[in-house]
């Protein structure tokens, strides 16, 4: 198991604008759509580790279970398209992928609440 990652800001936003614009392509192999998000997962820092083979399929040793939730992501139902907010949701609650901001501490030492 991994531990959560919290990018810098401005790459946290590239990842997820990356991460949208391949979903949103639609290819419609899987196995090609697998490779360009593993892809943009590495550029943007995310480490998947080795690849390992098993039940005929190439794995990552790190973050499968991210790459199969974002091979998941449904367009929306309103616009048809992927959202980014899905994309931001499966990385943190899916993968533990975080921008730093959220690391930060106010001059108390307590970190900020995220509204509801």
């Amino acid at each position: 198991m991994h531990s959560a990652l919290y990018m810098p800001a401005e790459r946290y936003a590239f990842a997820v604008g990356s991460l949208t614009a391949i979903m949103r392509m639609r290819i419609r192999d899987v196995e090609e759509r697998r490779d360009m998000i593993h892809a943009c997962m590495r550029t943007v820092g995310i480490d998947t580790g080795a690849w390992f083979i098993a039940d005929g399929r190439t794995h990552p040793e790190h973050y499968g279970e991210l790459l199969e939730a974002l091979l998941a992501v449904e367009p929306s139902p309103f616009s048809g398209e992927i959202d980014p907010c899905a994309v931001k949701f499966v990385l943190g609650e899916v993968g533990d992928v975080w921008p730093d901001w959220l690391m930060a501490e106010d001059h108390d030492g307590n970190r900020p609440r995220l509204s509801a």
